[in-house]
């Protein structure tokens, strides 16, 4: 007979699996309204002083007086860019458990 994983009662994993899949499509919604406002906001002529300042050890980069659309979109962009690349680590070990990127229950 073979031995089957157990599988914890405390769990709740369709749960789990609608909040991962809620979080991977809400990511992107979210990036997608920003961009598009920004972008309305951009072709409305909204202008104001607005700028921004980014320094690391390799580049660095400076936007002056820039329409706040702009930062809505760049916003956008950043959060599609992050959600897409970083993404959420989901595995499963009969052994120890869940582990939702180390914060699940082990």
């Amino acid at each position: 007979m073979e031995a089957r994983p157990s599988i914890d009662p405390n769990v709740n994993y369709n749960l789990m699996m609608a909040m991962y899949y809620i979080f991977k499509l809400a990511a992107p919604v979210v990036s997608c309204v920003a961009i598009y406002l920004g972008y309305r906001l951009f072709i409305l002529g909204v202008t104001g002083q607005a700028s921004l300042s980014v320094e690391s050890k390799t580049v660095s980069a400076q936007l002056i007086n820039a329409a706040p659309g702009l930062f809505f979109a760049i916003g956008g962009l950043t959060t599609l860019g992050i959600s897409i690349f970083k993404g959420v680590a989901i595995s499963f070990s009969p052994d120890k458990g869940l582990d939702v990127a180390k914060g699940g229950h082990v």
